[in-house]
C-alpha cells in the first residue's frame, strides 16, 4: 500500500492591503493545479499575508520539477513584480517583499525530499529572479541536519 506523501510550504509576503497584488499572486498559484493554497492569513496591521500551499510528493523524488516548487516560485515572482516596498507601510519588521518561505513534510513524506525542494527553489529564486539572496536554515543546508 502506498503511503500518502505531502509537502507544505508557508509563504509570507509583505503585503495585505494591495488587493490587486494579492490577486496577481493568487492567480500565479492557480497556474499549477497539482498544488493548492489551502490557507490565507491576512494581517492588515502588519501589512503581511501568509499563504499555506500543499501538494503531493512523487514516490521518486525530483526537486527540479515539482508542483509545489513551481507554484511557490510563481507566487514569489508575482510578488516581486507587483509589490513596491517604497510604498509599503506596516508594523511588522520585514526583510523584503517575500519575507519568509518555509517547507514542511506532511503525512509520511521524508524530510530530506522536502529539503531538496527548498534548496532547489532557493537556487531558482537567487539565479532566475536575481532579486534577493535566499538564506537556508540548517536542515536544508546540510545532510540530515548535521554539518558536513
Amino acid at each position: 500500500m502506498l503511503k500518502l506523501m505531502l509537502a507544505c510550504c508557508k509563504v509570507y509576503i509583505s503585503e495585505s492591503r494591495n488587493k490587486a497584488a494579492l490577486e496577481s499572486i493568487e492567480q500565479a498559484a492557480k497556474l499549477f493545479s497539482e498544488a493548492a493554497i489551502v490557507n490565507k492569513f491576512e494581517d492588515v496591521t502588519y501589512n503581511r499575508v501568509g499563504y499555506t500551499v500543499v501538494s503531493k510528493l512523487a514516490p521518486k523524488p525530483s526537486s527540479n520539477s515539482h508542483p509545489l516548487k513551481s507554484t511557490v516560485f510563481a507566487m514569489v515572482k508575482a510578488a516581486f513584480e507587483n509589490i513596491d516596498l517604497d510604498m509599503h507601510s506596516g508594523s511588522h519588521p520585514r526583510l523584503g517583499v517575500v519575507d519568509h518561505i518555509c517547507f514542511h513534510p506532511l503525512a509520511s513524506a521524508p524530510l530530506d525530499q522536502v529539503a531538496e525542494i527548498a534548496k532547489s527553489l532557493a537556487g531558482d529564486i537567487g539565479s532566475d529572479l536575481q532579486a534577493c539572496s535566499p538564506y537556508l536554515f540548517i536542515w536544508s543546508c546540510t545532510r540530515r541536519g548535521k554539518d558536513t
